[in-house]
């Protein structure tokens, strides 16, 4: 066996001979550095003598040797090892001080005005491949510069481990991936020893432990790691030194070596401590929870199984916060290791509860009695805690609404939001814990009772759950609670889904649920009447098929209706009414719900010629639905399409609210507008004028296009056509041009030049030439009648009505070629 001594490592012994003698000098090192041997070959072959000392022996007897350099394996920072120190001090006053630590000088000397000279870096004692290269070498084992280097990238440069690969290397005759893994274990089981004995710190060991099972964390996670006492965070500037971790630049994140952290792991298992080490994991998982670090806390049991399950355990009750993406997996998973009745009811929270995080709002049929097994089987488990059995008991309510229950849903949520106002057992105990499952009960409430057309209870219900979710420091169902009162009225109306309440709730709002996220965007695109923006609504078909609460998948059912009739695609609009309606015919709807059915249906019959069956439904709406759509508006559209304009103007006189202001107010205008001026009377007109000036005015300030594009393109560019007419000031000029530019985007998405016939486009491009219908007709060379009847056609498909706006449509449009 060649000679296996240590290496003399000349730098090193070059270091020492420049301290001044008797100094006083701190190495900040983690153990088995290599620092012991540098010293001893410093000292080999002179007279001066050295003295190893312990900072655990608090006293120097008087009988220890004279020395002239003290090496101090300095353990800790605290007070009984300042006073070993300071007792090394003055038994050896004059030797030359090393005190080896693989944390801080302790504060205690500072104050006293003890200080080292000297503060080396353990980095400096680290091998490099020079000495890598010769300490194989003196162990027999050839490697090139190349193998040294992948080494120390592999190990690090801690003399301890590359020490020992490089020894495992040379027992085996190559530095392969079993020396590598030979080497590690050994230097761990060095430490882990060493840890056991008292010479490593055991809380630095237990940081390592928990390094090693965690993996890559962040740094803010890795401080938390190593934070657990003043010692250990001291050491991790050490450890770090010592390059036991490396950084991934891409990421942010760090993590011990991976053959190191596989020796740890093998530590681990043999000793069997992986219960214990994902207790502390499970610890510092739910410290970090508690300091609102949710996704750090939640990331340091991702990929641990048995610390995920406790954790999932202990916080089932702030489950909501974690995306139901990732919770849904993990609790599947948990619920095979463990009977515990807080996973069953987490698992079947992520299921059928629509607030939690990251939930799509869709709940199937599979999905409901999946929870309610689950339930089940948590209430067969035993007495479940006070907390966990108000949220077993609010999802039971749950079902009850996703079953068409809404009134049952209704009042047995009421009964629990009374019940949680008292708290009791666990819950009194934990206010933190209260505020957030109160805050969660009072959100379902809401929710049934709303579908329960309790609107009014809603709204209180919302703001209660928004308030206590907020003392809970609990941002996101906070936010939840107050999405859902966008859609709500703070007047205590039945609802605020009409246009009026939309508009001044939802425009620019800023939302994360997906079902409301769904209705925001269907309104911002309707308001302006944008239709790439519809266009991209109506494709989004999973956005449009969320459950729960059904009164807001109404909603977003009526908006993207009207968002099929400004594209001409009602026809779509209806089928899929079709079904939905058949799909609820198992449930217990309320009268909002059939008032929101009723708005889609009428909206649908307008646009595919059925005004006749519209108008029908709507003078049958009880006064109930009145109170939640704008019927008489719906109606007086109707009649428009029948060319009834009296019948259109005397249903907007009988509303029983007049419509002084905001979007209704300038919806009702136009159709007055429309339906004085299809009367054609002299003074009609002038009304009809009044009209659109007040509509335009009103409109130029928030600039909604809605309601002037809801009648179709005809009406459309007769408004524009008659807004010409007016004495408008520069803001209802440009809402003008809004309004054109809107109808052309229009005209071109919705294909009305595709459906002219060829014999069209070629009356179409005579128009410009000729001067009457008798004059396009010779150039035809076709009956006057002919012409007249291919006119109203084109005028129907272009959305005009009379020659000039037909000329000038055509143009736009690319129809009629400009002459020079």
């Amino acid at each position: 066996m060649p000679n296996a001594e240590r290496l003399r490592r000349s730098r090193l012994v070059s270091l020492w001979e420049r301290v001044t003698p008797g100094a006083t000098v701190l190495v900040t090192a983690q153990h088995r550095s290599g620092i012991a041997t540098s010293v001893r070959q410093w000292l080999d072959g002179s007279d001066r003598t050295l003295v190893q000392w312990s900072s655990n022996r608090t006293e120097v007897p008087r009988s220890t040797p004279d020395a002239d350099v003290v090496l101090l394996e300095l353990e800790g920072m605290r007070e009984p090892h300042a006073i070993a120190t300071k007792a090394v001090r003055e038994r050896w006053p004059l030797a030359t001080l090393i005190a080896v630590t693989s944390t801080q000088w302790p504060p205690l000397l500072v104050e006293e005005d003890i200080r080292p000279e000297r503060v080396i870096s353990g980095a400096l004692f680290g091998f490099t491949a020079e000495e890598t290269i010769d300490r194989a070498e003196q162990l027999g084992l050839t490697l090139t510069w190349d193998e040294a280097t992948h080494l120390l990238d592999r190990v690090g440069t801690h003399a301890g481990f590359v020490d020992a690969v490089l020894t495992a290397a040379a027992t085996r005759g190559a530095l392969d991936d079993a020396a590598v893994r030979i080497g590690c274990d050994a230097a761990t089981a060095h430490f882990s020893s060493s840890a056991a004995a008292g010479v490593f710190q055991p809380n630095g060991w237990n940081s390592t432990l928990m390094s090693a099972r965690i993996g890559a964390m962040p740094r803010q996670t890795m401080l938390s790691v190593w934070g657990r006492d003043e010692v250990v965070r001291a050491a991790l500037d050490n450890i770090l030194q010592s390059g036991f971790f490396r950084e991934d630049l891409e990421t942010g994140t760090l993590e011990l070596r991976p053959d190191i952290r596989e020796a740890v792991q093998n530590r681990i298992e043999r000793e069997a401590q992986a219960d214990l080490v994902d207790e502390l994991v499970t610890d510092l998982a739910s410290g970090l929870l508690s300091e609102g670090n949710a996704e750090d806390g939640w990331n340091v049991v991702a990929d641990l199984p048995g610390a995920r399950t406790r954790m999932l355990e202990r916080h089932w009750w702030q489950l909501s916060e974690l995306d139901v993406a990732r919770a849904r997996p993990w609790l599947e998973a948990a619920v095979h290791r463990s009977d515990a009745p807080e996973l069953r009811v987490a698992l079947a929270r992520t299921l059928i509860d629509v607030t939690v995080a990251g939930h799509s709002g869709a709940v199937g049929a599979d999905a409901r009695d999946e929870a309610a097994q689950l339930l089940d089987q948590a209430a067969t488990s035993g007495i479940l805690s006070e907390s966990l059995g108000l949220i077993a008991d609010t999802l039971r309510g749950v079902l009850l609404r996703l079953g068409g229950r809404y009134t049952d849903a209704n009042e047995a949520h009421e009964a629990l939001a009374n019940r949680s106002a008292v708290p009791s057992g666990d819950l009194a105990d934990a206010p933190t814990r209260c505020a957030l499952i109160q805050a969660n009960v009072m959100l379902q409430a809401g929710l049934s009772a709303f579908d329960a057309s309790r609107t009014n209870v809603a709204a209180d219900r919302f703001a209660a759950a928004a308030a206590l979710a907020h003392s809970a420091d609990h941002a996101r169902v906070a936010g939840f609670a107050h999405e859902m009162l966008l859609v709500l009225s703070s007047k205590h109306q039945p609802i605020a889904a009409t246009f009026q309440g939309l508009v001044d709730n939802l425009l620019g709002a800023r939302v994360a649920s997906r079902p409301m996220e769904t209705i925001v965007s269907a309104w911002s695109a309707l308001y302006v009447t944008d239709p790439a923006a519809l266009q991209a609504v109506l494709d989004d078909v999973d956005a449009a098929s969320f459950d729960d609460p059904l009164a807001l998948r109404l909603i977003a059912v009526t908006l993207r209706t009207v968002a099929h009739g400004l594209l001409e695609t009602s026809g779509i609009a209806m089928r899929r009414l079709e079904l939905i309606e058949n799909d609820l015919d198992d449930r217990q709807l309320t009268h909002l719900h059939h008032a929101l059915l009723l708005w889609a249906r009428t909206e649908s019959l307008v646009h595919v010629g059925a005004s006749d069956r519209a108008i029908e439904l709507l003078t049958a709406a009880p006064e109930l639905h009145r109170r939640v759509v704008p019927v008489d508006i719906l109606l007086a559209r109707a009649y428009l399409k029948q060319n009834q304009p009296e019948r259109a103007i005397a249903a907007l006189s009988a509303a029983p609210d007049p419509k002084a202001s905001g979007i209704l107010m300038m919806w009702s205008n136009v159709l007055l507008f429309l339906a004085y001026q299809t009367i054609g009377s002299e003074s009609s007109g002038e009304v009809a004028q009044q009209h659109l000036g007040a509509a335009i005015a009103a409109a130029s300030r928030s600039r909604p296009v809605l309601p002037f594009a809801m009648q179709g393109m005809t009406a459309l560019n007769t408004t524009i056509t008659q807004a010409e007419h007016l004495g408008l000031d520069p803001a209802g000029r440009r809402f003008t041009d809004d309004l054109i530019r809107v109808r052309d985007s229009l005209q071109m998405a919705t294909g009305a030049t595709l459906a002219l016939s060829d014999r069209e486009r070629t009356v179409i491009e005579h128009l410009g030439a000729a001067d009457s219908v008798r004059h396009l007709a010779q150039l035809l060379h076709v009956s006057p009648n002919t012409v007249k009847t291919q006119l109203r056609s084109i005028y129907r498909k272009l959305g005009v009505s009379s020659w000039t706006d037909a000329i000038e449509t055509a143009r736009r449009l690319g129809l009629i070629q400009e002459t020079a």
